[in-house]
């Protein structure tokens, strides 16, 4: 049976999962930030998955986006979804299920834990922490890949009262926050110009004009403009300012760049 994975990644850490899931199930990977510029996303695959960040406890927006140009060709016999996440990965993959219901049905959710790239609230982890967080993950992708290959049937749903406040509470008040959210990047002396922050942004919200770096409002929270500037010349508000930034040891960034 042939598996599809779409993927959305910022910072590599999705990216990073869904490859290694990709080569274990002799599967294929694709990059959500492409799929959507086209007009249609075609689906014909046995098993399909979908592997992305926990964003306020709930599932990037760009996601939403995806099922909105969704053909199903012929319905796959298989639907998993992976989360990563650096603390919880609240109720997301649970609400991407039921975003999915109307194309098909999930038969299995899980995460994977990953090193910390949300500065703008949290501290990155020390490289210590990353290191011993990637290794387990590979623990982890090595059970995911049994249960995937066996066809498992497990949705997590994670129902504990916190995890209905987080996602019920937390992640609308972080979407409609999102509308608002340009206004607090910036760009120091050090910028040279070199837009890779253009480059990496997911959804075209970087632009240059005049030669400096503007952000719009469809700022989706993924922190790559930030994580992956060359020189640490984008800050999100001054609390980044003093941070080390983050980006997944195994991935370059040319991989992220849509196609």
């Amino acid at each position: 049976m042939n598996t599809k994975i779409f993927y959305f990644s910022g910072t590599g850490n999705s990216l990073y999962v869904a490859k290694n899931l990709a080569t274990r199930l002799d599967g294929q990977y694709t990059n959500v930030a492409s799929c959507v510029e086209q007009t249609e996303i075609l689906v014909d695959s046995d098993i399909v998955g979908f592997v992305f960040p926990v964003y306020a406890y709930t599932y990037p927006k760009i996601l939403d986006y995806f099922c909105k140009k969704l053909k199903i060709i012929s319905n796959p016999k298989y639907v998993f979804i992976i989360t990563t996440y650096g603390s919880t990965p609240g109720r997301a993959a649970h609400k991407f299920a039921k975003r999915l219901n109307k194309y098909f049905k999930v038969d299995y959710t899980n995460g994977v834990l990953m090193p910390e790239n949300y500065i703008a609230i949290f501290k990155p982890d020390s490289p210590k922490i990353v290191e011993q967080k990637i290794n387990n993950a590979q623990l982890s992708m090595d059970k995911i890949c049994e249960d995937i290959k066996a066809q498992v049937n497990l949705v997590k749903n994670n129902n504990t009262i916190l995890d209905y406040i987080k996602t019920g509470l937390v992640s609308p008040i972080f979407n409609f926050f999102l509308l608002f959210s340009h206004i607090f990047f910036g760009t120091n002396k050090n910028c040279n110009g070199c837009d890779i922050c253009v480059k990496i942004c997911p959804v075209d919200n970087i632009k240059k004009v005049n030669n400096k770096i503007k952000w719009h409002n469809k700022c989706i929270q993924c922190m790559a403009c930030v994580n992956w500037c060359p020189n640490k010349c984008i800050n999100y508000t001054p609390i980044t300012k003093k941070r080390l930034r983050y980006t997944n040891p195994h991935i370059k960034i040319t991989e992220l760049y849509k196609d």
